[in-house]
């Protein structure tokens, strides 16, 4: 039988070899996305598993940093994405690029929350009405918030709650949450100074 102290030394091994293959993952994604996005930012890196649908029209400003499983997609080809510098994109997070989307510098979107920049109204098969969207700087999207395209502007230092449905524009230093978000208080004036 296995004693304790070969048990604890293996699962030790196995966390280490873990961490030595995600971070050689993250150092083959990154050269890969400098190679074939549009322009990439000096510092920014990538986990593995970050898919852009069309990479040669995407860019990212320096110091960025995306984590796994975040996706940037579009119905149409020529779909502008484009991101300022410190913008943190958490694992999981979907970007329809559709109608072209802005990331203002020093934003953070959670994990697995959703931005759309088109829709098709009721019927799915119809041609996608583009909606552009810009998010301004210092903004903070929560987890699983899903920010649909009728918002077509989030003004700067806005925080979107965990889990709201942004069904509007949103003011500078808002803080939102709910189904439908609605304003909830406005975040300190230190945080939307220019």
């Amino acid at each position: 039988m296995l004693t304790r102290p070969i048990l604890k030394s293996f699962y030790w091994s196995l966390r280490a070899a873990a961490a030595l293959a995600r971070r050689a993952g993250g150092v083959w994604a990154t050269g890969l996305h400098r190679a074939t996005l549009a322009s990439v930012g000096k510092g920014t890196r990538f986990q593995s598993s970050v898919r852009f649908a069309q990479p040669g029209i995407v860019s990212v400003g320096a110091g960025c940093y995306f984590w796994r499983g975040c996706e940037a997609s579009a119905e149409i080809k020529g779909a502008p994405l484009i991101i300022a510098d410190h913008v943190q994109i958490n694992r999981d997070v979907q970007l329809d690029t559709t109608g072209g989307l802005t990331i203002g510098a020093g934003t953070m979107i959670s994990e697995r929350a959703v931005i759309y920049t088109h829709d098709h109204g009721h019927d799915p098969r119809a041609v996608p009405r583009m909606m552009p969207k810009t998010i301004a700087r210092d903004v903070w999207i929560g987890a699983g918030a899903v920010i649909l395209p009728q918002c077509q502007w989030i003004g700067q230092g806005a925080v979107i709650g965990a889990g709201a449905v942004v069904t509007g524009d949103v003011p500078a230093g808002a803080i939102v949450g709910g189904n439908p978000a609605r304003i909830l208080n406005h975040a300190p004036r230190t945080q939307v100074a220019a």
